[in-house]
């Protein structure tokens, strides 16, 4: 008489201390020093991002917004449906626009917002003005008026190597 056999079945690789997760192991992609970590160097400007959440307040710190955004926003009653957004967390620069992952650059694209607006903002784009009132084109237009402030107060931008 013949038992049937269990086929093999190809092992897996646990994730972190060899916990089976169903998916193998990456190897960590290494960090090039040459490019400082970046996927686009020359975008980046580390002063500009470093004056826009140090010396800028979030954007929607003390305005009234449509959801809750952190667990600190205070709510404005309950004949009218709002919130005082209350900043919640580190400033940030967020880029408005393009994603800084898909190359966007820093110096005019970069607003300043707290750890839970800018987690809110990358999260849902395509809700955020409904519930802020901050269009897209009122984003782009705080970011131009951020990049103008920053050179009038005598901000320098390196362009790449534009002006040598």
């Amino acid at each position: 008489m013949i038992f049937p056999v269990p086929k093999p079945r190809k092992k897996l690789r646990g994730g972190k201390r060899g916990a089976p997760t169903g998916r193998p192991r990456t190897r960590l992609k290494n960090r090039n020093a040459k490019r400082k970590g970046s996927a686009f160097p020359k975008q980046r400007d580390r002063e500009y991002r470093r004056w826009v959440w140090t010396e800028n307040p979030c954007m929607l710190r003390g305005h009234v917004i449509g959801c809750s955004l952190s667990p600190h926003d205070v709510s404005q009653g309950l004949a009218w449906r709002g919130f005082k957004h209350v900043c919640w967390g580190a400033n940030t620069p967020a880029h408005v626009g393009k994603h800084q992952a898909t190359g966007a650059p820093d110096f005019g694209r970069c607003v300043p917002l707290c750890q839970a607006a800018h987690q809110f903002y990358d999260e849902h784009r395509h809700a955020w003005s409904r519930f802020t009132g901050y269009t897209e084109v009122r984003m782009e237009s705080a970011a131009a008026g951020y990049a103008l402030k920053y050179v009038e107060r005598g901000g320098w931008v390196d362009r790449g190597g534009a002006h040598d």
